[in-house]
């Protein structure tokens, strides 16, 4: 009895900490994460439609501030392609998709980060999709701005604060500065990509 005890303990252990591991996403409660998957159904739910069938890849990454990721992706000719992009903030997501060649074929960017488009591709073609985090998105997370920004941003707060009350708290007001973007700033970012045959 003893034994079967233990073996329940350490396999409810183990899950606990499975699923703390792999919950990387924000939520609405405070102090709780949820996994990518949760993230990619709930954007599937909002942004696409049944019709939609997934092409099954993962296209995930935890980005902050001005990164970015790229994934490789092969869209095939006669077919109708969703691609969903979301973050688990809610803030709006940038993507843009190139040719093996680098030319844009399509980004989000020109159309308000618009959470979802529909594209069709006149012959089969792989491309790179790139993800980034448009400067609203890095606000909301509590992440800096791009680089030259946030340095622009943080010089007219220590002139102030030394022309105020001297250099103690020049590099106090430089510090808070600088925590002040370390916290929360990953945000999880996901791609949907669903496709329908014919247009």
């Amino acid at each position: 009895m003893m034994k079967i005890k233990t073996v329940a303990v350490i396999i409810a252990g183990g899950l606990l900490i499975y699923n703390t591991g792999y919950s990387q996403c924000k939520t609405n409660v405070e102090n709780i994460r949820r996994p990518f998957y949760d993230l990619e159904l709930e954007c599937a739910k909002t942004n696409s439609e049944p019709s939609f069938i997934s092409d099954a890849k993962d296209y995930r990454a935890l980005l902050s501030g001005n990164e970015g990721a790229e994934f490789i992706a092969t869209f095939f000719s006669g077919n109708k392609y969703r691609i969903c992009a979301c973050t688990d903030i809610g803030s709006p997501l940038s993507f843009t998709i190139s040719d093996h060649k680098g030319n844009v074929l399509f980004t989000n960017k020109d159309y308000e980060n618009a959470p979802y488009w529909d594209l069709d591709f006149p012959v089969t073609i792989d491309c790179k999709i790139s993800v980034s985090l448009p400067r609203e998105t890095a606000e909301a997370s509590g992440g800096a701005p791009a680089a030259e920004e946030s340095a622009e941003e943080e010089t007219p707060a220590t002139e102030t604060a030394e022309d105020e009350a001297g250099e103690e708290v020049a590099e106090e007001a430089a510090s808070e500065i600088s925590t002040k973007f370390v916290e929360n700033t990953k945000v999880c970012a996901v791609l949907v990509i669903g496709y329908k045959q014919g247009k």
